[in-house]
């Protein structure tokens, strides 16, 4: 994804530009299955009585289901007629997906497991739709342009989110079940249709370069693992992954059984989460441009694990908002960073298949990471630990991101 010749061409900036506004966007109508299906469904798998390990298996379960549909992808991609069908197919089967939610609370009994039977079939659409989604990015902006738009997606979402998430809560409050979870479903449904509109509505600028030729995936990874950045940045993703993830499992039971927030209540800690993802997105480029990606991606991790540090601490609900405020920051940080680090240190004519291996490493930690904390919860480890556990690991692998020689050392001071 290095600058090309077009990039100076008045006629395709316009072009590129009008792409990077449309996936801004598009990212908004995502809000509503981004609320129910990371938000939500954990919530109520808790008030359904699901147990630690249960919420374990729901998180880790999920990542693995993450994990197998990106290496389908590969397969799939390069059956694919085209790049723009290759995603909006997938986008579609996911939003439509929703409505096994609904249903499992028609069910007499085992509504936990079924939840989260429900939940790994959704996410084995929504790992097709990681990798093409990535593998459509190039096409849309220039290298030099991506802290740019992944900026201004995370700062939409964030907006989106911090409106929506109320919203939904009350959809979700002030409705019984399971008629409550059909009209959110049936929201975020409707917003999909509208966001796959915003999708075809892209025009994907000229391929610079010739691809590369197919080769068995052995190969591929062969050719990741020589390049000395893409090795060395699939540790640290693992690192970072495992310690971000690990605390999936403790959040909703501090603030569900600990502190007994309602789900409004809840919606309010992710509206302060999702505000500060959103200012974050503001400044990115910014920060990016002055300091470069590799310290501002060690940067967020380290404010990941303040963020479990205050929520270990928190005895009321009023005090989660700060950690929400802190873990918005820093997530920001984290996010846009983690894939301007993918683009920097893709090995050259490699870039797909960078992009789901590193997707295949990120999924396999949040498939680990869960399940390892869900693990010692059962064996009698407090929320609290557990919490001051995640805030450590986030430090170390902080300081590994630091430590590690990764991409372009001049990337940041390119524009």
């Amino acid at each position: 994804m290095a600058a090309t010749p077009y990039s100076m061409e008045p006629a395709l900036a316009r072009q590129m530009r009008r792409n990077e506004r449309l996936f801004i966007i598009q990212v908004m109508w995502v809000m509503p299955f981004v609320v129910i299906q990371q938000q939500y469904v954990p919530v109520l798998a808790t008030r359904l009585g699901a147990s630690p390990l249960l919420l374990g298996v729901l998180t880790s379960g999920s990542a693995l289901a993450l994990t197998a549909a990106s290496v389908l992808a590969r397969w799939y991609l390069q059956r694919a007629p085209n790049a723009m069908r290759a995603l909006i197919v997938p986008v579609f089967l996911s939003r439509l997906s929703l409505l096994l939610i609904p249903l499992v609370l028609l069910l007499p009994d085992r509504q936990a497991e079924a939840l989260v039977a429900a939940a790994l079939a959704i996410n084995l659409v929504i790992g097709i739709v990681q990798v093409t989604f990535f593998a459509f990015l190039p096409k849309v902006t220039l290298a030099e342009r991506v802290a740019v738009l992944m900026g201004g997606r995370w700062m939409g979402l964030g907006l989106a989110m911090a409106i929506g998430t109320p919203a939904m809560a009350v959809i979700l409050d002030r409705l019984d079940m399971p008629v409550n979870y059909f009209a959110a479903c049936g929201v975020a449904i409707a917003a999909g249709i509208v966001e796959i509109f915003t999708f075809g509505a892209v025009k994907p600028l000229p391929a610079p370069a010739k691809p590369p030729a197919r080769q068995s995936a052995a190969r591929d990874l062969g050719d990741i693992l020589k390049h000395g950045p893409a090795a060395r940045y699939l540790v640290v993703t693992l690192a970072a992954q495992l310690a971000l993830n690990a605390s999936a499992p403790l959040i909703p039971l501090k603030l569900v059984r600990e502190l007994g927030a309602s789900d409004t209540a809840y919606g309010w800690y992710i509206t302060v989460y999702w505000l500060a993802l959103a200012a974050m997105g503001a400044i990115i480029p910014r920060l990016v441009r002055r300091f470069g990606n590799q310290r501002m991606f060690a940067l967020g991790g380290a404010g990941i694990g303040a963020q479990m540090l205050v929520l270990a601490l928190a005895q009321n609900l009023p005090a989660t908002w700060a950690a929400g405020a802190i873990g918005g920051l820093a997530s920001g940080l984290f996010q846009v960073t983690a894939f301007g680090l993918v683009v920097e240190n893709a090995p050259p004519e490699r870039y797909e298949s960078f992009v789901s291996a590193q997707l295949s490493v990120a999924n396999f930690a949040i498939f680990a990471g869960p399940l390892l904390m869900s693990g010692l919860l059962s064996a009698g480890l407090s929320v609290g630990v557990g919490l001051i556990v995640c805030a450590g690991g986030n430090a170390l692998s902080s300081a590994l991101a630091s430590a590690l020689s990764l991409g372009r050392q001049d990337a940041h001071q390119r524009g």
